[in-house]
């Protein structure tokens, strides 16, 4: 049977890094929330998923940006057995995921505090500036459902820990 390993989590919580090393060491393909978001907003001709959503509304947003990541993991699957998916958001798709594949998620769990201080890091703004861009990034994900799915992860990875300890918790569960 397919398989699908969700990386699901807060702005700045280590997702994308922990994924990087995880397709490294499995040689899985990786697919990115964010690329696959921001191939939509294009097609859609904005420029960032937030004004997709913005200009659509939650509803319209939300059943077009699940049939569009539907549509690219069903293609990779298609030519893999396994993929990993960074930063998936939205409840529907993983509820729909998880009726068809073998779908397994995990939540990285990181304080606040570590969060902003990689955000400030990584777009080189104050952390003041970083905690206002993590605002308006949770605000949509929380109006597709990260809430619904951090309560249903299959396993929780505490994201305050080194990045190779992260790494093999995560490993260890994907070798379960």
């Amino acid at each position: 049977m397919k398989k699908i390993f969700i990386i699901t989590g807060r702005t700045g919580a280590g997702k994308s890094t922990l994924c990087q090393k995880l397709e490294e060491y499995f040689n899985y393909p990786l697919l990115s929330f964010a690329s696959m978001g921001r191939k939509f907003a294009n097609a859609n001709g904005y420029n960032r998923i937030r004004e997709c959503h913005l200009s659509m509304g939650l509803n319209e947003f939300k059943t077009k940006i699940s049939q569009h990541i539907l549509n690219i993991i069903n293609e990779q699957l298609s030519n893999s057995d396994v993929v990993i998916v960074d930063g998936l958001y939205i409840d529907d798709v993983v509820r729909v995921l998880k009726e068809n594949y073998n779908c397994k998620m995990m939540y990285l769990e990181t304080d606040n505090n570590i969060r902003y201080e990689r955000i400030s890091k990584r777009l080189s703004i104050t952390i003041e500036q970083a905690k206002k861009e993590n605002e308006i990034k949770e605000r949509l994900k929380d109006e597709v459902g990260i809430d619904r799915l951090i309560e249903s992860a299959d396993y929780v990875i505490d994201g305050n820990k080194s990045i190779n300890e992260v790494f093999e918790d995560a490993k260890q569960f994907i070798e379960q």
